[in-house]
């Protein structure tokens, strides 16, 4: 049967494709990747071999992810000047990210016995392990995170088991993704689900199975225990400063909705016996505030500078002894209307 290709086309098929630079700076980052897959998989192989026989390393799978993060990195990091291979080289950020590709890949092999279960989490573990050793950054092997995943300077970020991210995440060093217990916390997911494209600035805590949407930009020492909607900025203006005796009240969110307007949420706010202070400079000189709405979760003060300094600190108390602290930012006082009422700052409160 005769072919129905022209003779050029014939011709064009027997000629070698040509090899670009592009092709060899590709082939060139993936060999770098595997070798770096293979460095840090290096002191748990034998532990490889006896647990999952001739699984590699640096499958193209897992090359594939890491390029992915890589080049994420090259390119949001001015700091990298634009070279994967400075990254690979020299970052101990992105071999923390490395180790955590390869542990969360170890982690999920199917196991073929209980104990074939057990050998797995407990290498994957030592890998993690080794790699907060080294790098100061630690990623729990169970933690589910996305493609182009940065972390960057990194030192003191943890991550916990049930934590989820999606694409496209970038996080600063200090960042604690966590649960909102110490010891003796629940099994079961106790840790943030953050969505893509969440940036999450230096030193600020998730804590919970909170949900935070697309687009988030977490600042930098915020703490953040509510769910926080898709585009949303979240900025430490104030941070909830100490909770003396029990645990009648807590105060877990503050926020500032207005002039003079400071919202605060946690559980027994509506304490019948809750007292409400403002306090300047040294936890001294009381000034005014006032009570303008309040809930068993939420408080709405309206901090009163009519009077003298505005107030530093607002304190609450309850008769068992607890108290709650609180760092006013940015202290406005309370519009008054000429007769001296706080009619128009009860206006702004209830059109929220």
């Amino acid at each position: 049967m005769r072919s129905s290709r022209s003779p050029g086309e014939v011709a064009a098929t027997r000629l070698p494709r040509m090899i670009t630079v592009g092709d060899v700076e590709t082939r060139e980052r993936h060999e770098a990747l595997a070798a770096a897959l293979r460095d840090v998989a290096r002191p748990r192989m034998r532990q490889i071999r006896s647990t999952l026989g001739a699984w590699k390393p640096c499958s193209p799978e897992l090359v594939d992810l890491v390029e992915g993060d890589l080049l994420a990195f090259t390119q949001r990091d001015p700091a990298a000047h634009g070279s994967w291979r400075e990254v690979v080289g020299s970052y101990r950020c992105f071999r923390a990210v490395l180790s955590h590709r390869l542990a969360h890949s170890i982690l999920g092999t199917p196991p073929r016995s209980d104990a074939d279960g057990s050998r797995l989490r407990i290498l994957a573990r030592s890998i993690a392990e080794q790699a907060t050793v080294e790098t100061g950054v630690e990623i729990h092997p169970a933690a589910v995170i996305g493609r182009r995943f940065v972390v960057d300077h990194g030192m003191g970020t943890v991550i916990g088991e049930t934590t989820s991210l999606g694409d496209d995440c970038y996080v600063l060093q200090g960042v604690v993704l966590g649960s909102t217990g110490i010891a003796d916390n629940p099994r079961g997911r106790r840790h943030p689900a953050i969505g893509s494209r969440v940036e999450i600035g230096a030193f600020a805590r998730i804590l919970g199975p909170v949900e935070i949407g697309d687009d988030v930009v977490v600042g930098c020492h915020a703490l953040v225990q509510c769910d926080i909607p898709a585009g949303a900025r979240v900025s430490v203006l104030n941070q909830y400063q100490e909770i003396r005796g029990g645990t009648t009240i807590g105060v877990t969110a503050i926020e500032v909705i207005g002039e003079g307007l400071l919202l605060v949420r946690g559980s027994g706010l509506a304490h019948p016996g809750l007292r409400v202070e403002g306090l300047s400079g040294r936890y001294r000189n009381a000034t005014p505030v006032v009570v303008l709405d309040r809930g068993s979760r939420h408080l709405l003060l309206g901090l009163d500078a009519t009077a003298g300094k505005p107030p530093a600190h607002v304190r609450l108390t309850v008769p068992d002894g607890t108290s709650a602290s609180i760092l006013v930012p940015r202290a406005a006082g309370v519009r008054r209307t000429r007769d001296g009422g706080a009619g128009s700052t009860a206006s702004q409160a209830g059109s929220r």
